[in-house]
């Protein structure tokens, strides 16, 4: 190759090599990074759960009374010793009805604990003040022995539960109101010697005993609303004869609703145990709902 030759093959060479800087020359394919790097890459990504592993147990609530007392109830249908068979029935009736006192209160017997004409079967022998009959644990007393006949108490019994109120009147002076547990009408009143009786639009019945009769808030035939107070918690109370009889100082409530064991049995409208509605009532009280 003559010395011309080489001269023009190296200005050629710069030439090409001029044009593949300028805009729109080739340029080389970028180099694949590969895929892109977590910014942390010790960060664990999310871990599936254990299809073995038991559901956590949720928190145990507990509740308190405006005095701190903690509730507490023992299962429904578990009655004293030698106070009757009891009705286990866990249902709600109605789940939304308000709690029948307007402060604390304690479901127990008045028949079979301190006070009661048959409080020395369990060495319960003493009078209504007795401390322990104003705590917890509640405790049903439906179907509690007794000769009235009912049908979800075949051997005859209690047809409602004994609420005791916050404080022993007889020691404390102190007044405690009932109260409308949902809307309704006072019925049959005129005439009754020691019961108030509610009734719900669709029905429902509700039986208020032992409120001081003569001091009432309520008449027959009145419309009242939810939380409206009705009476005083007291004692009065008539045996068979008409004689006046005092009993212990509480509030006797009843349930009547349309009740049927099974789908194939007409059903019938009677009363009903309150007592897991009562329950369900209470623990709203207590949560302020």
């Amino acid at each position: 190759m003559t010395d011309l030759q080489k001269v023009l093959l190296a200005l050629l060479l710069s030439l090409s090599l001029a044009a593949c800087d300028q805009p729109g020359g080739e340029v080389p394919d970028p180099v694949d990074p590969g895929p892109e790097e977590p910014d942390d890459p010790m960060e664990p990504g999310p871990i599936e759960p254990d299809p073995d592993e038991p559901d956590p147990i949720p928190e145990e609530e507990f509740l308190e009374d405006s005095e701190g007392r903690e509730f507490s109830y023992v299962p429904v249908g578990d009655l004293l010793p030698n106070s009757g068979p009891g009705h286990q029935d866990t249902t709600i009736y109605r789940p939304d009805i308000l709690f029948p006192l307007e402060d604390a209160a304690f479901l127990n017997s008045q028949v079979y604990r301190y006070g009661g004409s048959q409080g020395s079967l369990n060495g319960m022998e003493g009078w209504q003040c007795e401390t322990s009959n104003y705590d917890y644990p509640w405790q049903d007393t439906f179907c509690e022995s007794r000769s009235r006949s009912q049908i979800m108490c075949p051997d005859g019994g209690h047809e409602g539960v004994d609420i005791r109120p916050a404080t022993c009147i007889p020691e404390s002076g102190a007044t405690h109101w009932a109260v409308a547990v949902e809307d309704g009408r006072i019925v049959g009143l005129d005439g009754s010697k020691y019961t108030v009786r509610l009734q719900t639009e669709d029905g429902t019945l509700y039986r208020y005993l032992h409120l001081k009769m003569n001091q009432l808030a309520v008449a027959d035939g009145q419309f009242v609303t939810k939380g409206q107070r009705i009476g005083k918690v007291s004692n009065d109370f008539y045996n068979s004869a008409g004689d006046l009889v005092p009993t212990t100082y509480h509030l006797h409530f009843e349930m009547y609703q349309n009740y049927a064991p099974d789908e194939e049995t007409d059903p019938v409208f009677d009363q009903v145990n309150p007592y897991m509605t009562l329950v369900n009532a209470y623990e709203k009280k207590l949560r302020a709902q």
